[in-house]
């Protein structure tokens, strides 16, 4: 059997030593990451946790040769492009400490894009020429304005689930447009004996009250519809139930100590309604006769027939 080389087995026990002394051990993601960002986040992560890659075949030696309890059950997720990151920090943390590091990039073709790319209506920084051309062959409607190409309209040149074209990433890296979310992704963090996904990770607990409060409002109104009594429901069955009782005893017209003011009300509505049918009905009776009267105007043609009359007999 051929012996591993040295420096794989140093390395191995290196890792191993590391895990082992680590509260939180996590598996992250590192496919279409480019080198430059992800040595900027491995800085900006350096003082609460350490990232190294290394092939997938060491990194699950090095967890096998671990001492920690459970650790077998990060194995899984130990597959692809990945790269093992340790610290002492709780994983939920870690896991927000990665999301604030995202970034927003332009495609350099090949991806895969997670909603519609639109390129935006306004002027460009290029003047008229080559760039006409490609921009007519992305389907943009374009015009020469104060020396400049300028878009006419919004206009999708990648939808949701398409793979972004390389013609199609050169057009938006020259429009300057980033539509790709990069970034280190969380897999799955050990800690504790237990392996959390991104999923559970990603539960804040702002979204577990809001549920939690939804779920109450649900369950309080599911007893209500149903009349089912429990301590929660009784001042709004309490309420219910007057309401109900005060809308037969105005129906039925008994009166009594507590609903005289809603018998008062309902005499003030009732009068209120009479006095403006009757205003309104006199409106109309006072146009009618303003209207007649205009139609007997002095001077028209009746009037000028009899005064010829009266004057020559």
């Amino acid at each position: 059997m051929r012996k591993p080389a040295q420096w794989k087995v140093e390395l191995v026990k290196q890792v191993a030593k590391r895990i082992d002394n680590h509260n939180t051990v996590a598996i992250v993601d590192i496919h279409g990451l480019r080198n430059n960002q992800f040595q900027s986040i491995r800085r900006d992560v350096r003082q609460s946790a350490e990232i190294r890659v290394m092939r997938v075949t060491l990194l699950k030696k090095a967890i096998e040769t671990s001492k920690k309890e459970n650790i077998n059950l990060l194995m899984p997720s130990v597959q692809g492009q990945v790269a093992l990151l340790t610290t002492n920090d709780d994983p939920v943390n870690v896991n927000d400490l990665l999301s604030k590091k995202r970034q927003m990039m332009s495609p350099r073709g090949g991806e895969v894009a997670s909603s519609d790319i639109t390129i935006p209506e306004g002027e460009t920084s290029f003047p008229p020429g080559p760039m006409i051309s490609e921009f007519q062959k992305a389907g943009l409607q374009t015009a020469i304005e104060k020396g400049k190409i300028v878009i006419k309209k919004d206009s999708v040149v990648v939808k949701k689930g398409e793979t972004i074209s390389k013609e199609r990433a050169a057009l938006l890296q020259k429009l300057d447009i980033r539509p790709i979310e990069v970034g280190l992704n969380l897999v799955a963090a050990f800690s504790s004996g237990m392996v959390y996904s991104k999923d559970v990770l990603a539960i804040t607990p702002e979204a577990v009250s809001i549920d939690i409060v939804k779920s109450f409002m649900s369950a309080k109104a599911l007893a209500l519809d149903t009349g089912f009594i429990v301590p929660e429901i009784m001042p709004d069955l309490i309420v219910r139930a007057r309401l109900t009782a005060e809308s037969l005893a105005v129906s039925a017209g008994i009166v009594d100590d507590a609903n005289i003011e809603l018998f008062i009300l309902k005499a003030i509505q009732e009068a209120s309604a009479l006095q403006n049918a009757a205003e309104g009905k006199e409106g109309k009776e006072e146009k009618k006769e303003e209207k007649s009267g205009k139609d007997e105007k002095p001077g028209s043609d009746e009037d000028v027939s009899a005064g010829l009359s009266a004057l020559f007999g």
